[in-house]
């Protein structure tokens, strides 16, 4: 089931608009398909970004901590076919 649409106004610089045409003439989707699939997965990523920075603070204010090798790797997994989960805290 599709959601309703709303009409947004979105003001791009040329550059970019020629780029999302010629995406879209060489997928056969609209340009707006694509600026709504585009800003849908930066909106969601920054929410995640976001989620997970501010338990990341409670975190480190309740004394967890995390091996930054292990961070970068859960990071680097992400929108992967084979995305890690969180890393455990860190054994004090």
């Amino acid at each position: 089931m599709s959601q309703p649409l709303k009409r947004q106004v979105v003001e791009l610089p040329e550059r970019l608009e020629a780029q999302i045409a010629s995406l879209a003439e060489k997928t056969g989707r609209s340009r707006s398909v694509i600026v709504s699939d585009a800003v849908d997965t930066y909106v969601n990523n920054q929410l995640r970004w976001l989620t997970d920075m501010d338990a990341a603070v409670l975190n480190a204010k309740e004394g967890q901590s995390y091996e930054g090798d292990d961070v970068l790797d859960w990071l680097s997994s992400w929108s992967s076919d084979t995305e890690k989960g969180r890393p455990q805290p860190s054994k004090r």
